[in-house]
């Protein structure tokens, strides 16, 4: 049977603190699980992106519907999936595809405080962290795995992970 792997991921603060990392993202390279229920979107709403991290699987496609009653030009130079969607208006969406990968930063030429990160993974069994900082991984196969790791201030981390046959692994990064 399969067990759960449940990662807090933390971060440390310039004053010395350490405090639960939001929207990190979870990951172990070429497993496969379920995959994600619905196709990701990353919106333009009140002049950012929402929300500013998304995760998906290599081959996957991200929509970026505009809300803003203005203009937006959703693109990235990063070498992963450089893309440019041009400029759009309110109501209108647009779509690029993820093929490699890699973290993705995402930006709108128009208005430059406009930064997101699509993280683009190789396996489809990830997660992302809440408020809390807790991220959990179903349906992992038991026995000793990759567990990776990426959040926006503290990077990429890798480790190993012993996973239980039918029971919980609990990981402090």
């Amino acid at each position: 049977p399969a067990g759960e792997v449940r990662v807090k991921v933390l971060v440390t603060g310039a004053d010395g603190k350490t405090l639960p990392a939001a929207d990190a993202v979870v990951w172990l390279p070429g497993l496969h699980g379920p995959g994600p229920a619905a196709p990701a979107r990353m919106a333009s709403r009140d002049k950012r992106f929402e929300p500013r991290v998304v995760a998906v699987p290599q081959g996957s496609a991200v929509t970026f519907p505009n809300y803003d009653k203005i203009f937006h030009n959703v693109f990235s130079l990063s070498e992963t999936a450089p893309f440019d969607l041009g400029l759009y208006r309110n109501g209108a969406a647009r779509t690029a595809s993820f093929e490699k990968p890699g973290v993705v930063r995402v930006y709108c030429n128009i208005h430059p405080q406009m930064a997101a990160y699509v993280v683009v993974l190789d396996g489809n069994l990830y997660a992302q962290t809440g408020k809390d900082g807790l991220a959990l991984l179903p349906g992992v196969p038991a026995g000793r795995q990759t567990l990776k790791v990426w959040e926006e201030r503290g990077g990429e981390w890798s480790g190993p992970v012993v996973v239980p046959a039918g029971g919980t692994v609990e990981i402090t990064v």
